[in-house]
C-alpha cells in the first residue's frame, strides 16, 4: 500500500484515524499532507462532521470547508468497530499500522480494548495518540468538550482575549481544535523518531485544555508567580497606544504593532504628518503614553479617520511603521503574500458553482516547494474493498463487513 499523496517526509507511515469532528481528524490531515497513508475508520454512513451544517440547522449542502480541510488526502473505511467482526478488522489494521490517532473518550477506548495500557501491550510498536478534551486522569477524564469548552473556556483563553466589560464571544471556528491538532502532530512526530531508535511505540496524549493553557502560558505563569494578568482594556483605554487597533476613513481596521513604543512613535507621527507632537509632553516616551493614553488615542483616531486604508498602507510602508490590516476571509483568500508562500492548495476534482475548490495548506513547507493540489476528502466507505482486500478478507467477508447492521 502506498501513500496517496506525494512522497513527503512521512511517506511509508500508515496512520489509523479513529476519530470524529475536528481536532483529531485535523491532526491526521496534516500527517496525510506530509505523505502518510491515513485510513479514516468511520461508522456506517460516515462521521458526523460530514453533516455538520445540517446538524447546526443550516443548509446541509453548504460548502463544508472544515471537513475538507481536515480530511483531504485520506482513505475511508466504514466499519462497525463495536461488533466482534469490526474489532477484529480494526486489530488487523493496527497490526500493520505505525500510528493510531483517536479522540474517543477514555471509557469508549477501554470498551474497544484500546486503552493506553492495552495498546502498549497488544501493539508495542504502535505510536498511539489519544486526543481528548481534558486528558486522562482527574475528575473530568470522561467529560465531553469541544474547543469552545476545553480550549477557550476552561483553559482561560476566552477570559484573556475578551475585552473587559463585554461578554465572551460565541466562537465557532475551531481555532482551539487546530492548535491542539498541531500539538498532537508534534507529539506523534517525536514518538516516531523515538521508535526509530528504540523499536517501541509510545502513548502520546494531547488535550484541548492543556493546549489552551500552553497557548496563554505567559499569563498563567504570571498568575502562578503572584501576578495579576488581566484581559484587554477597551481599545479607547489601551495602555499601549502603539499596540492598538485603529480605523481608517473607509471603515477598514488595522493594528499598530509597536511593541517598542519609543522606536515606533516617531515613525507613526511622521506617517500622520504630526512630527510636531514629538515635543508634546504627552508623547514623551512609553510610560507617558500610557499615562495619557486616552488623549493620545483620540489624537491618533482623528488622524487615521481622515484617510482611507490605501493611503495609510503607503504612508506606513514609507516610514517603516509596523502595522497589519485586519483582513476579512475574502481578503485573506486573495492575500498576495499568502499566495506567494503556498498557503492555498487546489482540491482535485472539486468544484463549487463551476469554480475549483481551494483549501488552506498545512502551515509547513518542505524544501521551499508548494504542492499544486491535494486529493479530495474520501466518500464515506470509499476504500472499503481496497483496504479490506489488503488485510486478506474475501469478497464475501468484505460485503458483510461493509453492510450496515440491521
Amino acid at each position: 500500500m502506498t501513500a496517496p499523496g506525494d512522497a513527503g517526509p512521512l511517506n511509508g507511515v500508515t496512520v489509523i484515524e479513529l476519530a470524529h469532528w475536528m481536532a483529531a481528524p485535523a491532526a491526521a490531515g496534516v500527517l496525510a499532507d506530509w505523505g502518510a497513508d491515513v485510513i479514516k475508520v468511520e461508522p456506517h454512513g460516515g462521521e458526523p462532521m460530514r453533516r455538520i451544517w445540517g446538524s447546526a440547522g443550516a443548509s446541509p449542502d453548504a460548502p463544508n470547508g472544515g471537513f475538507t480541510s481536515a480530511n483531504r488526502g485520506k482513505r475511508s473505511l466504514e466499519l462497525d468497530v463495536r461488533s466482534p467482526a469490526g474489532r477484529e478488522a480494526l486489530d488487523k489494521l493496527l497490526d500493520r499500522a505505525d500510528v493510531l490517532l483517536s479522540n474517543l473518550r477514555p471509557s469508549a477506548l477501554e470498551r474497544l480494548g484500546l486503552s493506553p495500557a492495552q495498546v502498549t501491550e497488544r501493539f508495542p510498536r504502535l505510536v498511539f495518540c489519544t486526543l481528548t478534551a481534558y486528558g486522562w486522569g482527574g475528575p473530568d477524564q470522561e467529560r465531553a468538550g469541544y474547543d469552545l469548552a476545553g480550549f477557550f473556556a476552561r483553559a482561560g483563553v476566552a477570559h484573556q482575549i475578551t475585552t473587559r466589560g463585554t461578554p465572551p464571544a460565541a466562537m465557532w471556528s475551531g481555532v482551539g481544535d487546530t492548535f491542539t491538532a498541531m500539538t498532537a502532530v508534534a507529539g506523534i512526530s517525536a514518538a516516531l523518531v523515538d521508535r526509530a531508535r528504540t523499536g517501541r511505540g509510545r502513548v502520546v496524549e494531547a488535550s484541548l485544555q492543556r493546549t489552551g493553557m500552553w497557548a496563554i502560558a505567559a499569563e498563567l505563569a504570571t498568575q502562578a508567580m503572584g501576578g495579576r494578568p488581566r484581559p484587554p482594556y477597551p481599545r479607547e483605554q489601551c495602555p499601549t497606544p502603539m499596540y492598538n487597533s485603529y480605523q481608517a476613513a473607509d471603515g477598514r481596521w488595522f493594528y499598530l504593532v509597536g511593541v517598542e513604543a519609543g522606536r515606533q512613535l516617531p515613525k507613526v507621527l511622521a506617517a500622520i504628518g504630526r512630527a510636531d507632537l514629538a515635543s508634546d509632553e504627552r508623547f514623551a516616551g512609553a510610560r507617558v503614553l500610557t499615562r495619557n493614553r486616552t488623549e493620545v488615542i483620540e489624537i491618533l483616531d482623528a488622524a487615521f479617520a481622515a484617510e482611507p486604508m490605501e493611503h495609510w498602507a503607503k504612508a506606513f510602508d514609507t516610514h517603516d511603521v509596523f502595522y497589519a490590516p485586519v483582513q476579512t476571509p475574502a481578503e485573506v483568500v486573495n492575500d498576495p503574500q499568502a499566495r506567494a508562500t503556498g498557503a492555498w492548495i487546489r482540491v482535485d476534482g472539486a468544484e463549487v458553482e463551476g469554480r475549483p475548490v481551494e483549501t488552506v495548506e498545512a502551515p509547513i513547507r518542505w524544501d521551499g516547494r508548494s504542492r499544486a493540489s491535494t486529493p479530495a476528502p474520501p466518500r464515506a466507505g470509499e476504500h472499503n474493498r481496497e483496504i479490506l482486500s489488503w488485510l486478506g478478507y474475501t469478497n464475501g467477508e468484505i460485503d458483510r463487513l461493509s453492510t450496515p447492521p440491521a
